[in-house]
């Protein structure tokens, strides 16, 4: 053969080779990409709108908050709502009234170009009843979805949060698929958020069966140490009377994060789906030294694994926001640097 049909042959093989290897890169680069959510920084307004009928939660809820949380540097809000309390119980049809509402506040949220998360929150009934409460859940998605198909892509669904007791495992699943089934009977792509039993359990990832859908996003929880996050917080009873608990920061105390963080970041690589951090707070009674290291910590480990996140929450037990004085305390920084 000659010479320089070698060299010919050479170089060809070598551009194939680079072709290769660039066309490897784009598709990983595309799969990176998909696994990245379109908000990162996130306020829940928890204690608010997941309250029963007529009874006032322990934040009256204000459009003015959407403009404030986006100016301190936020580009999306998580808003746990109670539906389950605004349906006829016979039909399962929405109160027009509480929806209206609920329209408001998602047009002043896309308006302050924020990520809403609509959050069904608090559905505690489906919890101990599952079998009992399938339709209303079902019939509530359908209408949301309905009602929501024509709306901007900043408009974002939750499920349900924190499947707990008695729905969990294979029923759990069985649910998660025929609601999203629902809501994409009416809305093709729009952006689902979804998480395994347990209250959003990270330790429960691999019991969560995931539909085929390219637009759902995986979610789960954080708060631990409960010990130290929930200590004198009288929403939780067993942590009610808890004081003075610490958190530093130790490397022993980080690779506990650094475990839960792992199972989350394989379960998305396995299965190509972006991750958020929908909830980690602690109570604003615990000292700020504390509260602050813990609340930078895991902002920052969500970060190094590119998961968005939403602190828990506004201004309530956990809150970072002052009401009264209208001013931020420190945590923002531990939040927004």
């Amino acid at each position: 053969m000659k010479k320089g049909k070698v060299l010919m042959g050479t170089v060809a093989a070598i551009i194939l080779i680079v072709g290769m290897v660039i066309s490897y890169k784009a598709v990983e680069k595309n799969i990176e990409a998909n696994r990245k959510t379109s908000f990162h920084k996130c306020m829940n307004i928890g204690n608010a709108l997941e309250s029963p009928p007529n009874i006032t939660g322990d934040l009256q809820m204000k459009a003015e908050y959407f403009e404030i949380i986006r100016d301190a540097g936020f580009d999306s809000v998580r808003l746990p709502v109670r539906f389950s309390d605004y349906v006829d119980k016979t039909t399962y049809v929405l109160d027009e009234q509480f929806m209206n509402t609920i329209d408001n506040y998602i047009n002043y949220a896309l308006n302050d170009n924020l990520t809403l998360i609509l959050d069904m929150h608090h559905f505690e009934e489906i919890m101990e009843k599952p079998e009992d409460y399938k339709d209303m859940f079902l019939s509530i998605w359908d209408q949301l979805s309905s009602r929501y198909a024509g709306s901007s892509d900043k408009l974002v669904f939750e499920l349900l949060n924190e499947p707990k007791e008695n729905l969990e495992g294979e029923l759990w699943n069985e649910y998660l698929k025929n609601a999203v089934e629902v809501i994409r009977s009416h809305d093709k792509k729009r952006k689902i958020i979804v998480g395994p039993d347990s209250c959003y359990s990270v330790e429960r990832l691999y019991d969560l069966i995931i539909p085929e859908d390219k637009n759902l996003i995986l979610t789960f929880h954080y708060y631990e140490p409960e010990t130290f996050t929930f200590q004198g917080d009288s929403y939780h009873k067993e942590y009610e009377n808890l004081r003075n608990i610490k958190w530093n920061g130790t490397d022993a105390e980080l690779r506990v994060m650094d475990n839960k963080f792992d199972i989350a970041k394989k379960y998305s690589k396995e299965n190509k789906i972006p991750v958020f951090l929908g909830e980690f707070g602690v109570n604003k009674k615990v000292k700020e030294q504390y509260r602050y290291k813990w609340i930078e910590s895991v902002r920052t480990e969500a970060d190094s694994y590119n998961f968005s996140w939403a602190y828990w929450e506004f201004a309530s037990n956990f809150g970072i926001y002052n009401l009264k004085n209208q001013t931020w305390g420190d945590e923002l920084q531990a939040l927004i640097p």
